[in-house]
């Protein structure tokens, strides 16, 4: 094709590319409200506040809810806390605080109908849990147990069927590590002195350090051991005495141990069979990494309190006579973490809701490729254009194309960059004077980090087959089609939990298929000089499989397949010069987009049967491209090409596209 009275076609480097990046660069789809249904570890003053210095501390509830940009008030207050202190699932468990009447008051407040587009955490189990293991009856601590878990699975059913939008249902930690188990044990075993001897258990226990389970273990059954040298002075009792509270209190752990497992599974199973947008986070999981291993993660001692004896933790301030400020404690009292606690359990829940809104931003290595492609693509355009090729003319070009953009998924996120880089090689051949067929080889292999906490490594290829055809004397239409390939490599997603970082690693694959159809006209304003319009049609379609995180740890997702799609309509003005051997030309677009504007992903922790899903935030419809270009002929044969496209118009930051190349004809 002649083409030296055609103008460029540069748009789609622009266009194309802000569109499909624009998903991941807007803000996420926020959460409305939180509300909140539990027990004491969620009540922030409805009933009471269950850590030390709570006036001032943050529960992990409080903190999710600044998260999502709003406050947590107790519904006493008219607020959306309904969560209450010593709260169990169902009635007849001696308490008169049920969740099951806390779902109830809050759907009766709304007409039945629940807030879709809010976030929700039903926690409720450690109380009913405590009523189980302390029954001392095998048989009833199990039906305990499993009912008051599918109860709790079936209130979680009510909220989602009156159109609760995404609720978090933590599992239950194991009552057998907290101090009561041990409190119970030396109440019962030395009731006449059982005021002595916790204060005994304490001052020993409070003084070790348990840098692990072992640790811990010995910890508590010396303290045990101390607990009988109150108020007792026979060494032989002494002995029998203790040897009876360990083993009492090895057995009881194991049994409540038992116990958490039943109505956890018993819970799970329940909530996969009602199906629903369901989080799911493995807080029992996390308990038992952090006692594992607490100096990783800021904690020094997980056996005893910082509360003095006897002090509840809603009553409990760090300049009460006893409390014990020496070493970071896990335990605030007998029962209740302490507010670095709550901090760690807020982090680690609000790694997994923004889980799946995370991996979205997977879908932009998919179409950078071809956004990479098609930059280059349009450079070729403009040189066929600028040259007089005859029929069976033969062209060989490559180069190179990238893109540096911001990226901002979602303000908790943080901000990231996303660069893309290709190497991509062509031929085309010159069927008839007015009549151009070619094809692209492309590939990348490239490193992305869209979020403070998410990068991963793309690579891949990309076949383009394109042609080009002259209409009359000043216009011409060009289309091309793309297929692709990704490896989605060293996929990493870190979770910060208290003064670690853990980091969550996996890998997938995806696939992209598109296509363009572009037409313009030139005017010859001068005799160097031509301009007019441009227009373009582009769609693409990107799918890309689900993956697992390799690790099987309690912040380990699963997530699910992803698929992506975009209509783009451009139009606009453009301006072309040939000044000899020097051919540059410039252009002005304005684009819309008409498909997909949000992007959603699914996920769920490993070792849980629910699933839920994250929804981006609506991406830009229309921004404008503006474009520069040159290309020089160096030798009859021989030419060399480069531009520059930079967006703007867009709320989610700007955005530069770039290529450099060489051509030869034959």
């Amino acid at each position: 094709m002649t083409g030296k009275k055609n103008a460029v076609l540069r748009m789609t480097q622009g266009a194309f590319a802000v569109a499909m990046c624009l998903g991941f660069q807007a803000p996420a789809q926020a959460y409305s409200q939180l509300y909140v249904f539990g027990d004491s570890l969620s009540d922030t003053g409805n009933i009471g506040r269950w850590t030390f210095d709570s006036s001032s501390h943050q529960l992990y509830d409080e903190i999710l809810a600044k998260n999502i940009g709003t406050t947590l008030t107790p519904s006493s207050q008219g607020g959306l806390n309904y969560a209450e202190g010593g709260g169990v699932a169902v009635p007849g468990l001696d308490s008169e605080y049920t969740t099951q009447d806390q779902v109830k008051s809050y759907l009766n407040s709304t007409g039945g109908k629940a807030d879709p587009d809010g976030l929700y955490i039903h926690w409720i189990g450690g109380n009913d849990l405590a009523a189980a293991a302390l029954s001392l009856n095998p048989i009833s601590a199990v039906e305990i147990a499993t009912n008051s878990a599918t109860q709790a699975a079936s209130q979680v059913n009510d909220l989602l069927k009156a159109g609760a939008g995404t609720v978090v249902v933590p599992t239950v930690p194991n009552i057998g590590l907290t101090p009561v188990l041990m409190e119970g044990i030396i109440q019962v075993g030395l009731l006449p002195v059982q005021q002595q001897a916790l204060e005994a258990t304490y001052q020993y226990l409070n003084a070790q350090n348990t840098p692990d389970n072992d640790a811990r273990t010995e910890a508590i059954h010396n303290a045990l051991k101390a607990s009988t040298t109150a108020g007792l002075d026979s060494e032989l009792v002494q002995d029998l005495l203790s040897k009876g509270l360990i083993a009492a209190y090895d057995a009881l752990k194991s049994v409540a141990g038992e116990l958490t497992d039943t109505y956890n599974t018993t819970e799970d199973i329940a909530l996969a069979k009602t199906g629903g947008n369901i989080a799911r986070v493995d807080i029992n999981g996390l308990f038992n990494e952090v006692i594992a291993d607490p100096n990783l993660y800021g904690f020094a001692n997980t056996a005893g309190t910082a509360c003095p004896v006897g002090t509840s933790a809603s009553e409990c301030t760090s300049n009460l006579p006893g409390f014990d400020s020496s070493k970071a404690f896990l335990f605030a009292d007998h029962f209740h973490p302490t507010p670095q606690a709550h901090a760690l359990i807020a982090e680690y829940m609000q790694s997994v809701i923004n889980g799946p809104l995370e991996v979205t931003a997977l879908n932009q290595g998919s179409l950078a490729l071809a956004r990479n492609t098609q930059g280059l693509l349009d450079s070729r355009y403009q040189q066929l254009r600028s040259q007089d090729n005859d029929a069976g003319t033969f062209g060989m070009f490559g180069g190179y194309a990238g893109q540096s953009a911001d990226s901002k998924i979602n303000p908790s996120l943080g901000e990231g960059d996303l660069t893309s880089n290709s190497l991509n090689i062509g031929m085309d051949y010159q069927m008839t004077d007015r009549w151009m067929m070619g094809l692209m080889i492309s590939g990348s292999d490239d490193k992305q980090d869209p979020t403070d906490h998410y990068s991963y490594r793309t690579r891949g290829w990309m076949a383009t087959a394109f042609s080009g055809v002259k209409i009359a004397e000043n216009g011409w239409i060009n289309g091309d089609v793309h297929y692709g390939s990704l490896n989605y490599d060293d996929i990493n997603r870190s979770i910060k939990l208290g003064p670690t970082t853990r980091t969550e690693r996996g890998d997938t694959d995806g696939k992209q298929i598109g296509g363009r159809l572009t037409a313009g006209w030139d005017f010859p304003v001068l005799p160097v000089l031509k301009t007019g319009p441009v227009a373009q049609y582009s769609w693409d379609y990107s799918s890309i499989d689900g993956y697992s995180e390799k690790g099987n740890n309690s912040t380990s997702m699963r997530f699910g397949d992803q698929t992506s799609h975009s209509q783009i309509g451009a139009l606009g003005w453009r301006l072309n010069a040939e000044l000899g051997i020097v051919n540059p030309y410039a252009q002005v677009t304005y684009d819309r987009q008409f498909s997909d504007n949000t992007y959603t992903a699914t996920g769920a922790i490993k070792s849980t049967r629910t699933h839920f899903s994250r929804t981006t935030g609506e991406q830009d419809k229309d921004w404008v491209d503006m474009t520069a270009g040159l290309n020089v002929q160096l030798t009859h044969s021989l030419s060399a090409f480069a531009a520059v496209s930079q967006t703007t118009g867009l709320d989610s930051g700007e955005q530069t596209s770039y290529n450099a190349g060489i051509s030869a004809r034959f």
